[in-house]
């Protein structure tokens, strides 16, 4: 059971409509984020909204909300989402995805002067990545591809063509993720996750500044590296330091610690297992989340 609220108002999937002339079909024009809820309550709501905010703010899309306010609608709808859906016999975490939109403008690349911001909220059952992709790591390849432009760099933006191709090509390989490598050679994340090596006790993880998107797990995780004594360096990686680290794992709201247990660059494949750094962090986050973690 989905449900779709469309500037606050609930409605079930199959009633749910917008104009084919908002600008986030037209262009993609438009931001989101994606949050989902441990024991039913959403993760870290405050930070996924203030990143939110700061979307909106590097892509010029005047939010019809404050941060509180914000806040304050996802809990309730998700609340709701909830009910319905014990309701109908099923108990379950909940994914909880928010679309702004610039809004509905005539053709033309330039908005309208009174477009208006729409949010989408899309609420469904939470899906669990497979247990085996824990156990025993996920498959990732490294694929070149281009990045976004500069002007919309650290905006969660709704154009994901490029991570799409990038996974479809990783799918097509027989792989469940794709690391993006830029037109430097660098690796810097996945095309819905972030990406951390370990190579002899010491953790790394591309920068910010390489253009990957900050988050929100990624900066969970590097908190609880750092309670835990790990040495964190956020430093740029190329295939061979990828390729060659003791072991690897991708984070992301949705797969909260994720081992990776096969990488395939252009050189070949390497296996690898989940290793000491890995397994302490996913303890430990699974004891912050709760027991809906594991």
């Amino acid at each position: 059971m989905s449900w779709v609220a469309i500037d606050g108002s609930l409605v079930r999937r199959e009633e749910a409509t917008v104009s084919v002339y908002d600008r986030g079909f037209l262009y993609g024009d438009s931001i989101f984020e994606t949050l989902r809820t441990y024991d039913g309550a959403l993760f870290r709501l405050r930070e996924h909204v203030e990143r939110l905010r700061r979307s909106a703010e590097i892509t010029r899309i005047a939010l019809p909300l404050t941060d509180d306010e914000m806040a304050d609608e996802l809990v309730r709808l998700t609340a709701e989402a909830s009910r319905s859906i014990e309701a109908s016999g099923a108990r379950t975490e909940v994914t909880a995805r928010v679309l702004v939109t610039r809004g509905e403008s005539s053709l033309g690349l330039l908005p309208n002067a009174d477009a208006k911001p729409r949010r989408v909220t899309y609420l469904e059952p939470f899906r669990a990545p497979r247990a085996e992709l824990y156990e025993s790591g996920a498959a990732v390849l490294l694929v070149p591809t281009y990045r976004p432009s500069d002007a919309a760099r650290g905006a969660k933006v709704g154009n994901y063509l490029e991570s799409l191709l990038a996974l479809m090509r990783a799918r097509e390989a027989g792989a469940d993720e794709a690391l993006v490598v830029d037109a430097a050679g660098d690796v810097v994340e996945g095309t819905t996750s972030n990406l951390f090596v370990a190579r002899g006790g010491l953790l790394e993880t591309p920068p910010v500044a390489s253009g990957l998107l900050p988050g929100i797990t990624r900066g969970v995780v590097m908190e609880l590296a750092r309670d835990l004594g790990f040495q964190i360096d956020e430093r740029t990686l190329g295939p061979t330091d990828v390729l060659g680290c003791d072991e690897a794992f991708l984070t992301s709201t949705l797969r909260g610690i994720m081992p990776i247990g096969a990488i395939e660059g252009a050189a070949g494949k390497v296996r690898k297992k989940p290793g000491p750094i890995t397994l302490a962090l996913r303890e430990r986050f699974a004891s912050l989340v709760g027991s809906s973690s594991r």
